[in-house]
C-alpha cells in the first residue's frame, strides 16, 4: 500500500465515523433548519462540537437551499493549508436525502446580494474595481477595490467586510486560488476606469484562462540545478547556512508553479550556535530525503533549497499545486515528532519574490 493510500485509508475511517453519526441526525437538522425554529439549540450547539473533534480547522455553514434541499459547507475560511481537508470529507460524505454537501463557499448567483455588517452595506452598487498592472509581473492579479462608502474611522471594519463581500460573491476557490493581491481603498479623485464588481467574474477568468494555456505545459528539467551556499550572521553571532538552488532560481517559467511551500523543522534541543544536535542531524536527514521523495519534480515540485540555523531548518518548494504539499506536510508533522516539531506555510508567489535576497 503506498503512503497516499495509507493517508487515505486512515482520513476515511475518521471521515466515515464523523457521517455515521451526521446521517443518524440528518432528519432532525433537516427539519429543524425547515422549521426555523431553535436553530441555534438543536442543530447549531449539537453539529459544531462533532466538527470541532474532527480537528480539521475546518468551519462550516448550513442552510436551506432554493429547492427546499438541506447544504452543508464545510470552509477553511481562508485558510489554504486546510483546503484539501475540506474537499476530502465532503468527498467521504454518504448520499443523503434532501441533502447537499459541498466543500468551500460557493460563488453567489443572487442578483440583490450583499454582506451588512454593523451599519456598513457591502453590495454591487457601492464597490468597483481596477487591476494594477506590473510590466516585471505581467501574470498576477492584483486588484484595487474601490469601496464608495470609505469612513476613515472603520477601515480595518471596511476592508474585512470588502474581502468577505468578495469571499461569497467569487466564491472560495476564485479567492484562493486566482487573484494574487488585493487593495481596498476609498473613492479618490484620480483613478484609472472604475469596472463594477458585477464584471470582477469575468475578468479574472479571462485573466485566468490566459494563465493556464501560458504554462499548463511547461515541466522544469532538474538538469538546470546548480546549488550555491550563503552564509549569514545575525545580530547575535548566531550563523545562518543556506544552500540555495539557484539554478532555478534564474530559470524563466516561474510562474507556472506559483505555490511556495516552506517546511519548518523547529530543533527543540539547539546549541548556543543555533544549530541542532547530531541526532537531530540525522533526523533531519530523513525528513529531506522522504520530501524529496514525496514532491518529486516530475509531478510538479521544485526543490529550492533549505536554510537552517537559529534553533530550526526551513525548506523551500515551488507547487504547481498546494493540496498535496499541504496534506505531505501534515503528514510529516504527524510522523517526526521526537525531538522536532514540523509546521508548514503555503502561499501563492507567482514570480518567487521571496527567493530575491539570494539572487543578490
Amino acid at each position: 500500500m503506498s503512503l497516499y493510500e495509507e493517508l487515505s485509508r486512515i482520513e476515511n475511517s475518521q471521515y466515515q465515523s464523523f457521517w455515521n453519526w451526521f446521517k443518524d441526525n440528518s432528519e432532525n437538522f433537516l427539519q429543524t433548519l425547515r422549521a426555523r425554529e431553535n436553530v441555534e439549540e438543536n442543530l447549531i450547539a449539537i453539529l459544531a462540537p462533532k466538527i470541532e473533534e474532527l480537528d480539521l480547522g475546518l468551519f462550516f455553514l448550513i442552510g436551506i437551499e432554493n429547492d427546499d434541499v438541506a447544504e452543508l459547507i464545510f470552509t477553511p475560511d481562508g485558510n489554504i493549508q486546510n483546503v484539501y481537508l475540506a474537499e476530502e470529507i465532503v468527498a467521504a460524505a454518504p448520499e443523503i436525502e434532501n441533502w447537499s454537501f459541498k466543500a468551500l463557499k460557493p460563488p453567489t448567483n443572487i442578483p440583490s446580494f450583499e454582506i451588512r455588517m454593523m451599519d456598513l452595506v457591502f453590495s454591487k452598487s457601492n464597490i468597483t474595481f481596477y487591476p494594477k498592472n506590473h510590466p516585471a509581473y505581467p501574470d498576477e492579479i492584483d486588484l484595487v477595490m474601490i469601496y464608495k462608502d470609505w469612513r476613515e474611522e472603520l477601515a480595518d471594519e471596511i476592508v474585512n467586510g470588502v474581502y468577505i463581500f468578495l469571499d461569497n460573491f467569487l466564491g472560495e476557490e476564485a479567492m484562493i486560488e486566482k487573484i494574487d493581491r488585493i487593495q481596498v481603498i476609498g473613492p479618490e479623485e484620480e483613478v484609472p476606469e472604475e469596472i463594477p464588481v458585477e464584471k470582477l467574474p469575468e475578468y479574472i477568468n479571462w485573466r485566468e484562462k490566459e494563465f493556464v494555456e501560458k504554462y499548463q505545459d511547461i515541466t522544469y528539467s532538474d538538469e538546470n540545478d546548480s546549488y550555491t551556499s550563503f552564509e549569514t550572521i545575525l545580530e547575535d553571532d548566531t550563523p545562518i547556512i543556506s544552500t540555495i538552488n539557484t539554478g532555478a532560481l534564474n530559470w524563466d517559467n516561474k510562474a507556472s508553479h506559483p505555490w511556495i511551500l516552506v517546511l519548518m523543522i523547529n530543533f527543540l534541543e539547539v546549541h548556543d550556535s543555533g544549530m541542532p544536535n547530531q541526532k537531530d542531524l540525522d533526523v533531519l536527514g530523513e525528513i529531506d530525503k522522504l520530501t524529496l521523495q514525496l514532491l518529486p519534480n516530475l509531478e510538479g515540485y521544485i526543490y529550492i533549497g533549505r536554510e537552517i540555523g537559529d534553533g530550526k531548518c526551513e525548506l523551500f518548494f515551488a507547487c504547481k499545486d498546494y493540496r498535496m504539499p499541504a496534506k505531505i506536510a501534515d503528514w510529516l508533522g504527524s510522523q517526526f515528532n521526537d525531538g522536532v516539531e514540523i509546521t508548514a506555510d503555503i502561499f501563492k508567489d507567482k514570480y518567487w519574490q521571496i527567493f530575491e535576497r539570494f539572487n543578490q
